[in-house]
Order: C-alpha cells, then structure tokens, then sequence
C-alpha cells in the first residue's frame, strides 16, 4: 500500500495543471491576492514534548513560513497555501522534537460554475512529528466541529505523521428537472521514520453518483449508489468494501419546514488474514428543518449499519442568530446493537461585544474504531480576547480532548490552557508572549506535564499591489 501513498499528491498537482488554463483564460478579470507571512517564535520549557518520564528542558526557536494565493472570477475560484516551519534548538536526547525543516503543509482548492453545472477539486497533503504536541483546534473540520482523529490515543513517540486528502465533485443539471452528482476521493495516514509499533497505515478512497429529480419547486427526489474501499497495513491486513444504495425525497412544506426521509441497503465485505466476514442491513434517515425567526430547530432519527453492527441515532438541534453573534446546538442519542443509548452533542457559540470576543465549541461523538470496537470521543476549545486599547490585547485559550479506553486502546486525556499578551508594534508587526501549560494522561501508562513561555513576533506581506 504505500506506493499510493503519493498518488492523491500526484492527482492534486495533475489537476492544478488541468485547471490552470480555465483560470487563465480569465485572469484579467480576476481579484487576485497573493501574501506571505512570517512568524518567529522562542519557547522554552520543560518536557515540551508530553514524554513519560519527562525527558528535560527544551529552548527551541521556530520560523513558520505561509504563502496564500487567492483568485476569484464570476465562475471560478483558486485557493492556494504552502506552509511549514525551521526548527533548531536545545533539545533532549531523549525527546520526540524533530530540528530542521518541519511541519509541511499543502493545500488546493478550486472551484468552476457554469450555467447549469458546477466543479470543484480540493486537496491537502500535511506532515507532523507524531509525538509533538499538537492543540485540539488543529482537528477542527471544515464544518467548523472538533473531530478527533482514530490515532489521538497514539499520538506520542517518534516518526513522522503523514495525512493526504483529495476530494471532487461534478454537479450536472444544476437547474433542470434531472440532475447529476458524481463526487470521488481518497484519503490516507501513514507513519514514516521509524515510528512506534500499534501506528498503523491506511487508505481509504470512495466514489458515487446520485441522481436528482426536481418533480416541482419543493420537492426533489434522489437515488445514489456510493462506494467505499478501506485499507490498511494492520496485523490483520484488513480491507473493507462497502456498497450502498438509497432512494430518498425532500419536501418543503408551505410553512417553510423543510422534510428529507431517504431509504436504503449497505453491505460490508471486510477481508482478514483470519478469515473473511459479510455485514448487510437496512438504512435510512428522517429529517426536519424548521425555519424561525432567529434560526432553526432541527430533528433527525437515523439508522446505520458499519462493520461491526447497526446503529440508531436521534438528534435534535437549534441554531440561533443573536444580537451579538451565533449559537448551533444539538443534543440526542445514540445506541448500538441496542444496547444503552450513549449521549451525543455539540456546540458551537460566538459572542462579540465592543472590546471582547469569545468563542466555545464542544462535541460528543461515538463511533466505531478499526478494530469494530466502540469509541467515545469529548472534546472542546474555548477562546476569549479582549482589548486592552487599540495597540494591545489579552488572549485566553484553553482545550480539551477525551478518547475512552476500548479493548485494544488506552483512555487518553490531553488537555492545555495559554495566556497570553499581544501588542501592535507597527502597522505590519505584532508581538506576542505569553504562558501555557499541557497535560497527556494515558491509562495503564501514565501522566505527563509541560509548562513553557513563550515570545513571538509575526508579519503578513502583501506580494501583489
């Protein structure tokens, strides 16, 4: 398997040329933005790294590096960013802190809309030490809800954590009574430089089509066929097929409520080195969404069916605009091969006032792991700033990650809070230092702590007039 692992970079690059003429053939008509921005950073600390035992102190001083290109026309845009940092310092010998070149990260994203279709092709390549500590918020999803990734148990020791994503979609007949979507992607993790033992390789790629049919302005009807193909270099050598197909309807009432109920069957081919098994089973899903006059509350009861068993799950859920900035809330349930239901939510709150701003997101997930086993996912991020004056601010960050232990893995806490001062020295400069302090606890391996201060000074450049 891991040579695919540079296949979705190869893809992403491949498409980038494919499009380019597209955006070139408009260029002159685009908004065009190009910026580089620079930070450099001093920390010092003791067991940066969350090592246990503690392996010392560490003074590192790290330059991060971002070049962002961004162009929009009337039917196309370009999204464009390349990072990473240099890291030297004094650094145990006994820590997982790699020095040197670090941390690349690749991002494209772009999108082309025509009079009746719709294009669009998105792709990330990220690399990391597996044992450097990494806050909760850099597993926040593009829907903006904290997903803990399968490996956050494991995240310690050395090596190299590769993660690659590729996505796209094809929307035909945007505006006729029969339309199409067909969307295809492939995602993988892979560990390099002699990364510990139970860190295990996998690719997954999928691909599927639906169909829509728009009987009249409010209501639509939809059958889609999805496949899904998971890979991975474990004990068991395991691969999974899954096949699935739904017909589903979405109807809006006079009222403005919004009613979605679709139907379907899944089956799961999972082959072992010790044997191969089939899991097949009804699924489906109702749905509402009811319009307020500050929001929405929504409800939904579904069915699923994965490699290890069917799933009922209920929500339900409010969104709300306020005067001074947003809440999305839901709370429901979820229960496995009915067994005692788990409880299950999220939130996401922003608040803004004159000279404050805070933000909070939690989420509860449970889900099943790649060893069939049920996994109990808690997290949350809470930030707060407030200003002193016009030049100088106050910033308070605090995160928290839960994963509960399973047959085959630990519990795992990790948890970390940070202070700090942020000055304007000039029009481009901005100062910052400050205190944090970060705890890993595993069970049956113990805890470990860190607390450090830091100072950093950053800077964006605009490259274009």
């Amino acid at each position: 398997m891991k040579s695919r692992h540079f296949i979705p970079i190869t893809l992403a690059g491949a498409s980038a040329l494919a499009v380019y003429p597209l955006f070139a053939q408009e260029q002159d008509e685009s908004a065009l933005n190009a910026s580089l921005s620079v930070s450099q950073r001093f920390e010092a600390g003791d067991n940066i790294a969350l090592d246990i035992p503690s392996s010392g102190s560490t003074q590192l001083a790290t330059t991060s590096l971002r070049f962002n290109l961004n162009s929009e026309t009337r039917t196309q845009t370009l999204s464009l960013s390349l990072g990473g940092v240099f890291r030297e310092g004094n650094v145990p010998s006994r820590s997982e802190i790699s020095t040197g070149f670090a941390d690349p990260d690749i991002r494209l994203s772009y999108s082309r809309e025509g009079a009746n279709a719709l294009f669009s092709i998105d792709g990330r390549f990220s690399q990391s030490d597996v044992g450097f500590v990494r806050s909760i918020e850099d597993f926040i999803d593009q829907d903006g809800e904290i997903v803990l990734p399968d490996d956050f148990d494991e995240l310690d020791g050395r090596g190299k954590r590769n993660n690659y994503n590729l996505s796209t979609q094809l929307q035909t007949g945007r505006n006729a009574p029969i339309g199409f979507v067909f969307d295809a992607g492939v995602s993988g993790l892979y560990y390099t430089d002699n990364a510990r033992a139970g860190l295990t390789d996998s690719e997954r790629s999928r691909a599927g089509v639906t169909a829509l049919l728009r009987f009249s302005p409010v209501t639509t009807g939809r059958v889609a066929l999805n496949y899904d193909r998971y890979d991975s270099d474990d004990t068991r050598q395991t691969k999974r097929d899954t096949y699935s197909v739904s017909f589903g309807v979405e109807n809006q009432l006079f009222d403005g409520t919004v009613v979605d109920a679709s139907l379907g069957y899944t089956e799961i081919d999972t082959r072992e080195t010790i044997g191969s098994t089939t899991r097949s089973g009804m699924i489906g899903q109702i749905g509402l969404q009811r319009p307020m006059t500050n929001g929405e509350i929504t409800a939904s009861l579904a069915t699923t069916v994965d490699q290890a068993g069917d799933r009922v799950t209920l929500r339900f859920g409010r969104n709300l605009q306020l005067p001074n900035g947003s809440l999305s809330a839901s709370l429901g349930a979820t229960s496995f091969e009915g067994r005692s239901p788990d409880l299950v939510g999220s939130l996401n709150w922003q608040y803004q006032l004159a000279r404050s701003a805070l933000s909070v997101r939690l989420n509860r997930t449970v889900s099943t792991n790649d060893e069939d086993e049920e996994r109990l996912a808690t997290s949350a991020v809470v930030n707060y700033s407030y200003d002193i004056n016009t030049l100088s601010s106050l910033g308070l960050s605090m995160d928290y990650g839960l994963t509960d232990g399973t047959g085959t893995t630990n519990e795992t806490e990790r948890a970390g809070i940070s202070l700090s001062y942020n000055r304007s020295l000039t029009r481009d400069w901005t100062l910052s230092t400050g205190v944090s302090h970060r705890i890993r606890d595993e069970e049956r391996l113990g805890n470990a702590d860190s607390t450090s201060v830091f100072v950093s000074l950053s800077r964006s450049f605009d490259l274009l007039p």
